[in-house]
């Protein structure tokens, strides 16, 4: 049930068409009623088309609306109504994210290979995990890079593994053909600051690839957080899975809801995915409601008494809040009630984890869909150089 507060000051109905056909859309599963709502948005006069597809895309949604438009032949008349425009941009983008995918799979199947063979425990984050998990279809989701989860000693180890594969830390150069590495200031900053390696990456080598990138993770909530759940701790209770064709692990169930949790804040509220319009995506909290809903009375309960031994009721209550305000069934009210602090001022609040607290101007609603908040602000200190 979605939780209440005061800075919910708009609904879902309260916003453009494009928008509201875009919350419908954002489903792994649609019924009778979500076809014949989507069909009357899609209706509408007033939709702009235009700005649907670039908030499909900005809140990498294609590939999913891509199946929807193919399962539920919305390319096609019902009756007066018609159908969606230019389907193929939205199939195609669907079909082209299984063969990225698969050529992602591929590589990272030799990656959890050589990590295995080297000896090194790992587990796998979100991506794979939830894209062969949750989705069923790795199509569905928009895969990024490879994310990691592996102890602080073993990154040496680790280190060599991926540079016999061919990944240096770096970035990628503006001919796109080479990674450059970064400078010994933004490693040290890294090193000193943040729970993460620097990104290896080495090139793809074909256009809907431009690089192979793997992130490893020592720690699922950044330091300056003052919160902390090791990788040590959360391989030992990682469970093993079969993820690209090749075994590997992932974290424990309620380990998994509390690293996406912690995932989803950190993004949301670090300047340098607002930068990057990064910070609020309607995948993410799909994502997150997706894993939450499958939840039973006894996974909450255990999920509860983690997040209190490991301190996070604030964090995991912000992306909870939020994440049921999109999908008010994924969230018991008894769960948020559990959470909830005395104070949740905090809810409106971003830049913290980069010491540069600021307050947002817009309600939830209002900035998950406007592009324009992302030209001004404070800048963020995280180098990438």
């Amino acid at each position: 049930m979605a939780d209440k507060t005061d800075a919910r000051e708009l609904t879902a109905e309260d916003l453009p068409v494009h928008s509201r056909l875009l919350l419908r859309m954002a489903r792994l599963r649609l019924g009778a009623d979500d076809i014949a709502r989507i069909r009357d948005l899609a209706s509408r006069p007033e939709l702009d088309w235009g700005a649907f597809l670039e908030a499909a895309a900005w809140h990498k949604l294609l590939p999913l609306i891509g199946r929807h438009v193919d399962r539920h032949r919305l390319d096609r008349k019902a009756g007066e109504q018609p159908g969606f425009p230019y389907p193929w941009v939205f199939t195609g983008a669907y079909l082209a994210n299984r063969a990225r995918n698969q050529g992602l799979s591929d590589e990272f199947g030799r990656v959890f290979a050589e990590l295995s063979a080297a000896g090194l425990r790992f587990a796998v984050r979100k991506g794979f995990s939830l894209g062969e998990g949750e989705y069923r279809d790795p199509a569905l989701r928009r895969i990024a890079d490879l994310d990691v989860l592996l102890a602080r000693e073993d990154a040496r180890a680790a280190h060599e593994v991926l540079l016999r594969l061919g990944y240096i830390q770096g970035k990628v150069a503006e001919d796109g053909e080479r990674i450059e590495p970064y400078s010994r200031e933004t490693q040290a900053f890294w090193k000193m600051n943040l729970s993460n390696q620097l990104p290896y990456r080495k090139p793809g080598g074909r256009p809907d690839i431009t690089d192979f990138n793997v992130d490893i993770c020592h720690d699922i909530f950044q330091k300056k957080s003052g919160i902390s759940a090791g990788a040590g701790e959360l391989l030992d209770r990682a469970v093993p899975v079969v993820l690209c064709g090749a075994p590997s692990f992932e974290p424990a169930p309620d380990d998994r809801l509390l690293d996406l949790c912690s995932h989803l804040h950190k993004e949301a509220t670090s300047l340098h995915f607002i930068e990057d319009r990064q910070d609020l995506q309607l995948s993410k909290f799909l994502d997150l409601a997706l894993v939450a809903e499958a939840c039973g009375e006894d996974a909450w309960q255990r999920f509860l008494k983690r997040v209190e031994t490991v301190g996070a009721e604030a964090i995991v209550y912000y992306s909870l809040h939020f994440t049921s305000v999109l999908y008010p069934e994924a969230v018991p009210t008894r769960v948020l009630d559990a959470l909830r602090p005395e104070d949740t001022a905090y809810l409106e609040l971003y830049g913290s984890l980069d010491g540069q607290s600021s307050r947002w101007e817009q309600p939830f609603l209002e900035r998950l869909f406007n592009a324009r908040r992302h030209t001004a602000g404070t800048v963020s200190n995280v180098p990438l150089q």
